[in-house]
């Protein structure tokens, strides 16, 4: 009986994910905020975020829902930020990457400003004449 308890907890210890560990000197992210363990980098309005989850809106309408780590890095006009800082209906960008259960994971999100309304430049009928 002993024996048997053993082996379970055993083979339930293995089931567990191993935390991954840098090698000593590696740094995660490199120079200037860009994260090497980004696998993609997606573009959209930011929805919501809470404890847990961040949501954004894609293209076409589509929702993104990825988990918030305590690794997850936000950013408003290049300064550090919180999740909470961000609202409804802004432009932003995430990094992002996956765990070990192929689970999107936001690494880096930013605020990404709208490109300024330019004039425009189409003739005035009045000074064609």
């Amino acid at each position: 009986m002993m024996f048997s308890t053993s082996l379970v907890l055993a083979l339930l210890l293995l089931q567990v994910p191993y935390p991954r560990r840098l090698p000593q000197g590696q740094i995660p992210s490199a120079p200037g905020g860009a994260n090497t363990d980004a696998i993609a980098t997606f573009a959209g309005t930011f929805k919501a975020a809470d404890k847990k989850y961040l949501t954004i809106e894609v293209e076409e309408g589509q929702t993104m829902r990825m988990y918030i780590t305590g690794s997850t890095k936000f950013f408003r006009d290049g300064k550090p930020a919180h999740a909470s800082d961000f609202e409804s209906g802004e432009s932003v960008t995430v990094d992002a990457s996956r765990d070990a259960r192929f689970n999107l994971m936001a690494v880096r999100v930013e605020r990404t400003p709208k490109p300024a309304k330019t004039p425009d430049k189409s003739p005035d009928k009045a000074s064609e004449r």
